[in-house]
């Protein structure tokens, strides 16, 4: 299995409205599908949202993908929470996506890092494809 760990604002909503930004998800939709990728979330709205809400947002929003699961709710940083995750689970190959990464980068490898008001872009892409190839 291989997994998109996957941050909402500023990645999928850089502008933190309630329509997401559909370039964003366009890309978002490609790189699940291109490179096989299930999302599991790690965005704080994990703690607002079950899956199945979850779910019904991001097919409203327009994202193609079911949702996998979710990182557990630690009360510590990301990286912690997604370490656990992969520690936890069969997982072959693994990117995160994050507009906010100095509490993640430092705990796991592959992490994408996206300017929080202009969300997941082609050249993320790009970076994408090299680290799953």
């Amino acid at each position: 299995m291989n997994i998109i760990f996957t941050d909402i604002d500023g990645v999928l909503n850089p502008k933190f409205s309630k329509k997401w930004n559909l370039k964003c998800i366009n890309i978002y939709n490609s790189i699940c599908n291109d490179f096989e990728l299930q999302p599991v979330i790690t965005s704080t709205w994990r703690i607002r949202y079950n899956i199945s809400q979850l779910q019904d947002i991001f097919i409203n929003q327009g994202i193609t993908q079911k949702i996998y699961d979710y990182t557990p709710i630690l009360s510590c940083e990301r990286g912690i929470e997604i370490s656990q995750w992969l520690k936890e689970n069969d997982c072959n190959k693994y990117i995160v996506i994050d507009d906010k990464i100095s509490d993640i980068e430092k705990y796991v490898s592959n992490v994408i890092h996206c300017k929080g008001w202009i969300g997941l872009t082609n050249d993320h892409y790009e970076d994408i494809k090299k680290l799953l190839k």
